[in-house]
Formats: structure tokens, sequence, C-alpha cells
């Protein structure tokens, strides 16, 4: 049934035979009828126009979002770019997965009583399914971690099993997680991350971790700002008697839990109440079950010689028990890197330091590929981590930041130069400057208006006058000491480059 509103519409429409109705766009590209009705009288004429206009639109991001302008992008992708240098001085090699991916990759991998799956997934039905009788539409997903896809995607690839060589990626990009925003977390965030696929050694352990803390120090991050907490959840058979000793202590426990936490025992996922930042369960924390009570004598063994690689390499780092990580497939080491404030410590005492903000976290993944289809019986060996950028502008240097290139700016003192300014424009990129008109309609603005109008981007201008401009020569005007020199036109690039002015 149509709304009354649209049956006059139509009415109006078909009354009119369409000869008095348009269709128009408005300057934001808004289409919208116009009928115009034109009644004459002995004075006047009027025209009465009906739209649908947009005078009240008020279009806000969506909350958990945030738009990246030059400057943020700027710091991004300094970020990015650090990450990249570090993965590949390790022999790691870009590889980049879809942002959508099946539901279920993330149901097996991070676990169906994760919190992640349980409350922060943003999965919707995929309905291209559905055109075959019979067919069902299948649940995709805005991927929440990246370690997932890539294990998917090499599974996909057949481009590995337990004899090939040891696969080494890294990627970059946004990822999704419904929760509540905060300081340095959002619910579209972005993570540069690493994966070594292929060898178990506690050797390849202690190299990821190397890895994590060469990329924050080349931040510029201060070293004494941050600390290593490393644990061993050991292998899936100690992670099983873990799981059932604290299970029957947050059991005996479960009215000092907090009702978060009730849940998560409720759910059989116990070692997420280990990470719980609820007062009461930090405080009832503090009394359960050491892992350690729980590790066979192989996975402590395994635990020393990666802690010992550390101290070979001079990496500083506290073990921490209650370090459990969000991620259900996790096992021997896992690991973060947090920002801790120095002032609530005692004498610089690692054990005194107080818990501070991950920047940085990972672990071992040993079997994961089994879980989502790896065709072969022998577990794959795997370790990683990620980082979230957001957390990581936070407290980086920005003094490290280069800035944004400055590109040259072309102006003109008569209108018959417009052309020429057109193409020295053109010319200047095709050498490798960066460079821009203050305007395209040049002949309308004299030049003050120009040099206004490049504010303070430009480092230089070049002026194009008639009389200079006859003589094969310009004006470079330097925009942040107004010096001028007239510099011949087979001399610019090399004006440029002795004033130290950067290309693309």
């Amino acid at each position: 049934m149509l709304k009354s509103s649209k049956l006059n519409l139509i009415s109006s429409l078909l009354h009119n035979n369409f000869k008095h109705t348009s269709i128009l766009r408005n300057n934001n590209g808004i289409f919208y009828y116009s009928t115009t009705t034109t009644t004459t009288t002995t004075a006047t004429k009027t025209t009465t126009t009906t739209a649908i206009n947009n005078k009240n639109l008020n279009l806000q991001n969506i909350k958990g979002t945030y738009d990246l302008f030059p400057n943020e992008q700027r710091i991004h992708k300094f970020i990015f770019d650090v990450g990249r240098g570090v993965a590949e001085r390790y022999g790691f090699k870009e590889i980049s997965t879809p942002i959508i991916e099946p539901f279920e990759l993330f149901n097996r991998s991070v676990g169906e009583s994760s919190d992640i799956v349980m409350k922060e997934m943003f999965k919707f039905k995929d309905y291209s399914n559905e055109t075959s009788a019979g067919s069902q539409s299948s649940m995709i997903c805005l991927r929440p971690e990246g370690t997932a896809g890539v294990i998917r995607a090499i599974i996909n690839q057949s481009s590995t099993n337990h004899l090939t060589p040891t696969q080494r990626y890294y990627y970059q990009g946004p990822m999704f997680r419904y929760e509540r925003p905060q300081r340095g977390r959002q619910r579209q965030f972005h993570q540069l991350g690493v994966e070594l696929i292929g060898d178990q050694h506690p050797r390849s352990d202690v190299e990821i971790i190397d890895m994590a803390m060469n990329f924050v120090e080349r931040l510029g991050i201060d070293k004494s700002n941050t600390l290593l907490k490393i644990n061993s959840l050991g292998d899936i058979d100690s992670i099983k008697a873990y799981n059932e000793a604290l299970k029957k202590f947050y059991t005996d426990n479960v009215n000092k839990l907090s009702p978060i936490s009730m849940k998560r025992l409720e759910r059989d996922n116990s070692l997420r109440i280990l990470d719980s930042k609820e007062k009461q369960d930090i405080e009832l924390n503090k009394l359960a079950p050491s892992i350690q009570d729980s590790l066979s004598t192989k996975c402590k063994d395994r635990f020393n010689q990666v802690l010992k690689g550390l101290d070979c390499l001079g990496i500083s780092y506290e073990i921490d028990q209650s370090l459990v990580r969000g991620l259900d497939y996790y096992r021997h080491t896992i690991f973060e890197i947090q920002i801790i404030d120095n002032n609530n410590n005692n004498n610089n005492n690692n054990k005194n330091k107080q818990q501070g903000l991950a920047i940085l976290g990972g672990g071992r993944y040993d079997g994961l590929a089994n879980q989502l289809g790896y065709k072969y019986k022998e577990i794959l060996p795997s370790i990683g981590w990620a980082s979230g950028i957001e957390r990581m502008v936070l407290f980086l240097d920005q003094s490290k930041i280069q800035n944004s290139i400055r590109p040259i700016g072309i102006a003109i003192t008569h209108s018959s130069l417009s052309e020429n300014a057109f193409k020295m424009c053109s010319d200047l990129r095709r050498n490798g400057w960066s460079s821009m008109l203050s305007t395209y309609n040049l002949e309308d603005d004299n030049i003050s208006k120009q040099l206004k109008k490049f504010k303070n981007d430009p480092a230089f201008v070049i002026i194009l006058a008639p009389s200079e401009y006859s003589n094969n020569t310009v004006i470079i005007k330097n925009m942040d000491d107004s010096t001028q020199s007239i510099i011949p036109l087979n001399e610019i690039d090399n004006f440029l480059e002795n004033n130290k002015v950067l290309k693309n």
C-alpha cells in the first residue's frame, strides 16, 4: 500500500502527463522531482516548486569510526612504512586478504564462546547463494583480526605443508569489532601484523618477539616506557588441564565474580576471566591457580628455551602468568608489549610496574590451520603478532615523521600566460616534482589573489611574468621568507634541488 504523499506525487505526474515535471539534481548530487504549475492573473505569474530537499540532512560518521584527513593519514603511513621496512628486513613479504570473510572462519579460529564472536562481530547474511532453488544464504562478516584470513589464504592456495620452507608474511589494513569506543580503540581500526608459518623451534618465537621490539623502537617509542610481558599456555593438553583447574576455582568462588565473568564461566570460557578488567575479577584472579602447575615438562622446557633466547638478545621481559590473550587459537608462547607508567614503579623495578596499555600482542598458534581445513595430519606450527595503529599513534615520536612534500606553486601576472603555466605544471610533475596551480581559472585572478590562495602549502612559487618569460626566465618566490630570484627556464630543476625541495 503506497503512502498518501507518494500517491499524490504519482497523481500529479499523471495529471500533468509529465509535461510540467522534471527530474533535477541539486549541488550535492541529490535527485529530486520538480513540478511547475503556472497560473495567469492580471498582474502576476506564480511558480510553485515541490521538491524533496536535504536542508535538515545531517549525516555523521558511524559511531566508532573516523575520517583520516591528510595529516592523520601521514602518521598512519609512517607507521605502516616503518613496519614494512622492519618486516622486510626479517625476510617477510606482504600479503593482502579480503575485508569480508565467512563467519565460520572466525567462529572456528577465534572461538565460538570468545567475546569477539559472541559480542563483537559485524556479521550479516550473504544472499548471493539464494539464486538457485533450495540454496540458503550463509553468514559472512567483517574481519575482526588478520591471522585467520592469512591461514585460510594459504590453505586455499595449497602453498604450504610441514615439509615446505617457512613462509613469512606481513599485512596491514582495517579490522572491525563491535565494542565500546575508547582511547586508542575504535570499531573500525587498523592493524599491522606478521605471520611466520611452518617452524616450531623456540628461536622462531624469539625472532618474532625481536621483530616486534625492533618495530616499536623504530617508531621512536621510548624503550624505558615499554614492557614486554610473556607467558606460556603450553600445548592443547596443558590448556585443557588448566581450564579444568580454573573452572573448579571459579565455580567455588562464583559469588565473587563480575556478571560478565559469570557468563564466561557458564560458556566454559574460564581462560577469558583471567583477562578481565573488572576490579572484583582482578582481585580474585590473584588467588587463581597458576598455569605453570598445568604445563608438562616438555612445555616448560620449551618456554625456558624461549626465555633463554630473549636473554641472549638482551631483551628484557616480565613473566605474567595471568596473560592469556583474547583468542582461543593460542598455544605455548604468548606476549604483549605494553606502555607503562614509570612514575608508578619503585626504582624502575619491572616487577612493580603498573599494568599498562597493550600496543602490540601475539603468540604461537600451532594447529590453527588444521582446524581450518589444512589437509595434512601433521600440526602446522605458526606464530605471529599484530599491532593496533590507533594505539601506536598515541605514543610514537612524531618528530620522526617526515613532513609532507610541499608542492611547487605556479602563478602568472598576465592572463596570456595561463596555458604556459598549465603546461609548466604538467612538465614539473613529469620530472618528479609535486606542483599545483592556485586555481584553474587563472585568467580571473590577479597575482595577489593567486598567492593568497596557496596559503602555506608551497615552499616556492614559480611566477610567470610577460617581460621575464619573453627572456626565457621566471620569478621564483620563497614563500617562507618572501625572497625572490630570477631563474632561467632551463635552471629551474637545479634551483629546486639546491634549495632541498623534495621530489615525489
